[in-house]
């Protein structure tokens, strides 16, 4: 990591999550004895696009149903549950937040799906496991504060088994200009790490891993977000005085939300960040 453990979790950790969420659920009225993978969807798919970009992964990776999955930075465990419940995977996810661990495993045991996804706290630098135990391995934008980022693709490298899949979704520079703060991933400079496209690119490549897709998805990402403005202003949801949704990633970025998700806009619409989508095989 580039800065200390302690205080990347002091930006990532609200406190008081779980209640937050069970509450947004209540406000929409869901039986909190039936709720589905999909209806914790707008507030644990902790990402750009949410649940429509987890959707277009797959779809793009082509994830073998049923395949051993290793989830590095899984946030809160939207994306492992959605590949447990569509494609049987069995899922295990690692992050750096306790508190995202405690609060996903809570959400995979009220969805019933905690027979097929688990979360543990740990390093993504320091994966704990063996080699070769995965046939995917999936992140999706959790490299942005990782400063050694040869040593992360590495790692995850040495736990994919040969003829397995590297999956992911990131962020990355654009054109050079530093970011405007706060954002989602970072509060400070000193907790962003962007690297730009091509760079990443090889040391993806440099890890041993052959590349099968690699697209930028920016185009797709701001279509994304302007048509969920548009929604918002369409339901009145925009006003200054209109309070947010009961569920949406508001609950995870704490005070500072309407301020970080405007800033990750505004960089991407000015070119100072790119997102991508990548698919890489290890040789068998």
């Amino acid at each position: 990591m580039g800065e200390s453990h302690e205080e990347m979790l002091r930006h990532y950790e609200p406190g008081g999550l779980l209640p937050r969420i069970v509450a947004g659920l209540q406000a929409l009225g869901k039986d909190l004895d039936s709720v589905t993978h999909e209806d914790l969807a707008p507030a644990d798919e902790f990402h750009s696009a949410g649940r429509s970009a987890t959707r277009a992964l797959v779809e793009l990776a082509k994830i073998p149903p049923g395949s051993r999955v290793l989830d590095v930075g899984s946030g809160l465990g939207g994306p492992a549950r959605y590949l447990a419940a569509t494609l049987g995977c069995d899922v295990t996810g690692i992050d750096l937040s306790p508190e995202f661990c405690g609060v996903a495993n809570a959400l995979s045991r009220m969805t019933r799906l905690s027979d097929r996804t688990r979360f543990q706290a740990g390093d993504a630098l320091e994966l704990p496991f063996a080699a070769s135990s995965f046939d995917v391995v999936w992140t999706i934008q959790m490299q942005m504060n990782i400063r050694d980022k040869r040593r992360l693709y590495s790692g995850i490298a040495r736990v994919l088994r040969p003829g397995g899949l590297f999956v992911c979704q990131e962020i990355c520079a654009g054109n050079g200009e530093p970011i405007q703060l706060p954002v989602p991933w970072a509060s400070r400079p000193n907790q962003s790490h962007l690297a730009d496209a091509e760079s990443l690119r090889g040391l993806i490549r440099g890890a041993g891993l052959l590349e099968r897709t690699w697209r930028d998805i920016t185009a797709d990402i701001v279509a994304a977000r302007k048509a969920q403005q548009a929604n918002a202003q369409a339901s009145g949801a925009s006003g200054s005085s209109a309070p947010p949704p009961p569920l949406g990633m508001h609950l995870v970025l704490g005070e500072q939300a309407a301020v970080k998700m405007s800033n990750s806009g505004r960089n991407t619409d000015a070119g100072r960040t790119v997102f991508i989508q990548g698919v890489f095989d290890k040789p068998g």
